[in-house]
């Protein structure tokens, strides 16, 4: 099978700040014409918001995201998404937005996309993907140094080289590289989730791969452009056979990451034009000339 960006399920989670749970679940809700309940367990305090279709968005505390103006943090769960339902998303961010809502830097969004169709080999084709790239990705996507500290490390050098060697061919030899022993239930807060990639979920019913590098935005194109740019990580991973992981090295990122989103990652037309905008905004260089603009090149436009 071939996978594409549009085949893939996924789902994300949005932190804010400064706006009560009541007010969000509120806005949700007049986006999807849902109905507003409380988690009738209890858990994490959550306001439920069920679509027509019995898809729920959570709304619930989050303990690690501030409390602004005596209001405690808040974590926007979606249900599982379809790549159709990329533009209600976009409505439900500008509609939490308009709320009063705020982020911080205590904040972040995460993209969970289905594991599922993976394989061991695919998972390492997408540890070794995003090793290569990790740099890049960083600086494209701002990740604030104070998350790379705690939330959202680097991939560890000794990980991505265990992948590298041993190969695994299956899923126990996986979780045996990311665990470091054989853990085949892991706890929802296990400390090898605290990477840019968390790897945990896949032993968990939820079965994703969680993307964890981005942080937090109300901005809904920007929202589109991570979520965009997780899908097509993970389907470059399933359809390609191998790859390297040697880290880019480069004197022109902005130039290299253009490349590596047009030809690697098939972010190609207007259709992705606001997220390769979005994603080389932050990278020096120059995107269309390897080398720089050549002195004696002349615009065509001043040509004619």
């Amino acid at each position: 099978m071939i996978y594409t960006i549009y085949n893939q399920r996924f789902g994300v989670e949005i932190e804010t700040v400064g706006c009560e749970r009541a007010k969000i679940a509120k806005a949700i809700a007049e986006v999807v014409i849902g109905q507003i309940s409380l988690d009738p367990t209890g858990a994490y305090n959550a306001t439920l918001v069920t679509q027509t279709d019995g898809r729920i968005w959570r709304i619930q505390n989050d303990a690690s995201v501030a409390t602004v103006n005596g209001v405690k943090g808040s974590e926007i769960i979606s249900p599982i998404l379809l790549y159709s339902d990329i533009e209600n998303l976009q409505k439900i961010v500008r509609a939490v937005r308009n709320a009063g809502c705020k982020t911080s830097s205590s904040c972040s969004v995460h993209v969970h996309v289905e594991g599922a169709p993976h394989t061991p080999q695919t998972l390492s084709n997408l540890a070794k993907l995003y090793y290569r790239n990790e740099d890049l990705l960083f600086q494209a996507v701002g990740t604030l140094p104070s998350r790379k500290v705690r939330f959202t490390k680097p991939m560890e050098q000794d990980f991505i080289d265990r992948i590298a060697s041993s190969r695994p061919t299956t899923m126990d030899e996986f979780n045996k590289l990311v665990f470091g022993q054989y853990t085949p239930h892991p706890e929802h807060y296990n400390n090898s989730r605290y990477r840019a990639i968390n790897w945990v979920n896949l032993w968990r019913p939820i079965n994703t791969v969680e993307f964890r590098l981005y942080n937090s935005t109300l901005n809904a194109l920007k929202v589109t452009a991570w979520v965009q740019l997780s899908l097509a990580l993970s389907v470059r991973a399933l359809n390609m056979k191998q790859t390297t992981h040697t880290k880019i090295n480069t004197d022109n990122p902005k130039f290299n990451f253009r490349v590596f989103l047009v030809s690697s990652l098939g972010m190609i037309g207007n259709e992705f034009k606001s997220t390769r905008s979005i994603l080389l905004k932050n990278l020096p260089g120059n995107s269309a000339w390897r080398y720089g603009k050549p002195e004696n090149h002349v615009e065509v436009a001043n040509a004619k």
